[in-house]
């Protein structure tokens, strides 16, 4: 015996095509929009707006070639996992100077960090942690670069491997066609 009315499999099915149905209509709806308008310049001194700059003047480039190098550098050393804040600061400080030739002069654009730890949380922890001081001890390097930190599973505790990924800043020249 049943208890509570009976509701037909295609009444079920209806409720799920009128969600997918708006579901598609909400898709198309945010596709149909018009982009932003551009910002209008400001009126120079002569229609009572403020002075303007002069222009820059012409690059030799015809395009500037910038992005992040596929390939990376990359750096392995050991910290003590247990150190305080200041201490592996000097540690990571002294470690990463053997790779100076390396770094100056450089800038990072994405850093992949493993921390080998007791445990998964450990070893992501001190990698953050590893960011962080390499952060503070070479800022022109690592300032900006947006860091990942993971947990190294076959590295003794302690051990730090860092995958850097340089930012590439290029000219491509320009021809003598227009």
């Amino acid at each position: 015996m049943r208890a509570g009315p009976s509701v037909s499999r295609p009444t079920l099915l209806a409720g799920w095509l009128f969600a997918d149905l708006l579901l598609g209509l909400t898709i198309i709806m945010l596709g149909a929009q018009a982009p932003p308008e551009p910002p209008k310049a400001p009126a120079g001194p002569e229609a009572g707006g403020a002075t303007t700059t002069p222009a820059p003047s012409p690059s030799p480039c015809a395009t500037r070639v910038a992005g992040v190098k596929a390939k990376p550098v990359k750096v392995t050393f050991r910290v003590s996992p247990g150190a305080d804040g200041n201490a592996l600061n000097a540690q990571v400080k002294k470690e990463l100077l053997a790779y100076r030739n390396r770094l100056t002069g450089r800038h990072a654009g994405m850093v992949l960090t493993f921390g080998a730890g007791s445990g998964p949380g450990e070893g992501a922890r001190l990698a953050t942690r590893v960011n962080k001081a390499a952060r503070k001890a070479y800022p022109s390097v690592f300032g900006a670069a947006a860091t990942r930190n993971f947990h190294d599973l076959s590295a003794p505790g302690g051990t730090i491997s860092m995958e850097i990924y340089f930012v590439s800043d290029g000219c491509a020249p320009a021809t003598g066609k227009s």
